[in-house]
């Protein structure tokens, strides 16, 4: 009996700690916060619920530095519109402030420089994947959130290896939305022009 009082005793003691971070954080006026930590847990618990909270609204992000992967994402934009989903199309730049959880679909296009994606796509990944850990979205075994879904596209001349030098940059921008929980549709490795060493 009495151990099982202290492991009840432990576990208030550590929703103790953790509101009391959330209230030092400023997260517990934050109506936005617990709304949309809400749905994704519900989406979880409850696929079917998915349907339901789907958004209709479609984030595409990406870099380019030659342009060819600014047609790419401007293709993907139509094939979107007439699906039915309303479109977003950003550059990474203007995608800093941008919640990724509020789109059902994701595109994310980068070119591959040296078998990676470019400096301004690493920063990028860099700083909202140390947003999304600090909010606590990044969990152990990165649940799937039903009806969150990203499309990888990667932009490469291949003048070396070919394929397999796109690959890496493709891999690791998929991995940083698996961790996010998002259901990885698609990886996409398109063909441009080689305009240049960069």
């Amino acid at each position: 009996m009495e151990e099982a009082f202290l492991k009840l005793w432990r576990k208030f003691e550590i929703l103790g700690e953790i509101l009391k971070k959330i209230v030092t954080s400023g997260r517990l006026m934050d109506p936005k916060y617990w709304l949309l930590k809400g749905i994704r847990r519900a989406s979880i618990v409850c696929p079917a619920l998915s349907k339901v909270l789907r958004t209709g609204k479609a984030l595409i992000v990406y870099w380019s530095a030659t342009g060819n992967t600014e047609k790419v994402a401007l293709a993907i934009q139509r094939g979107i519109k007439r699906g039915g989903l309303e479109p977003i199309v950003k550059k990474v730049s203007e995608a800093r402030g941008e919640e990724l959880y509020d789109y059902h679909l994701v595109c994310f296009g980068t070119p591959v420089h040296h078998s990676l994606p470019p400096q301004p796509v690493m920063r990028f990944i860099d700083e909202k994947g140390k947003e999304y850990r600090d909010r606590g979205e990044v969990r152990l075994s990165a649940p799937k959130i039903p009806g969150r879904s990203v499309l990888v596209f990667c932009t490469y001349s291949g003048p070396h290896i070919g394929l397999n030098e796109a690959l890496p940059a493709g891999k690791y921008v998929r991995q940083f939305f698996e961790h996010l929980g998002f259901d990885v549709k698609g990886e996409w490795y398109v063909v441009g022009e080689f305009h240049r060493w960069v």
